[in-house]
């Protein structure tokens, strides 16, 4: 009996081991490189870890911390690809990348270009005011925010398919233990 209470002490601890894993996402709007670093229960990355940025041959391009809401921001510079690390501690270390397809054709590597020449300015249809394509980029960006996270949170959690196997392995290990306590039982006799 001592076994079996070990045996499921052990599988408990193992499964909050597993509780949770590291998620996030970066994506571009014009220079800004907008990302956010969590933990795939709900939790966000403490505000202040720091996120270091690389080229893809691995030279740093620059450091940026986190929001109190895991969020940081990163001005591109060059049309590169930008990897983006992010230590949360004990062990968790988060690695993004963001395709140099998806920053703007401005960015030269010498100056941060805001307004590219192609973009042209809309007039709003509610109050008459011109907006600027950028502009719209940024009041959309703000509003996909909460949707990319529910859609990252959706993709970690676990499924009716992983719960039930779960419930097997369990019922696997429990069935190996009846049967190495059936087989001592009969060599007792």
């Amino acid at each position: 009996m001592k076994q079996l209470f070990l045996l499921l002490v052990i599988g408990c601890v193992s499964l909050n081991l597993w509780a949770h894993n590291v998620v996030g996402g970066v994506y571009a709007t014009g220079a800004q490189i907008e990302g956010e670093a969590g933990y795939s229960n709900g939790a966000m990355a403490n505000a202040g870890t720091l996120v270091k940025v690389f080229d893809e041959s691995g030279t740093p391009l620059g450091e940026v911390v986190t929001d109190d809401e895991g969020y940081f921001v990163f001005t591109a510079t060059k049309r590169i690809t930008h990897l983006f690390e992010v230590n949360m501690g004990a062990g968790h270390i988060l690695k993004m990348q963001l395709a140099a397809e998806e920053l703007p054709d401005s960015l030269d590597g010498q100056s941060i270009v805001h307004t590219p020449k192609n973009k042209v300015a809309v007039k709003s249809t509610i109050n008459g005011d011109e907006i600027k394509i950028e502009q719209l980029e940024i009041a959309i960006a703000k509003q996909i925010k909460p949707l990319r996270r529910e859609i990252s949170a959706l993709k970690e959690k676990a499924g009716l398919r992983d719960i039930i196997g779960g419930i097997g392995y369990i019922f696997g290990l429990l069935g190996c233990v009846a049967l190495l306590r059936e087989r001592r039982l009969k060599v007792k006799k």
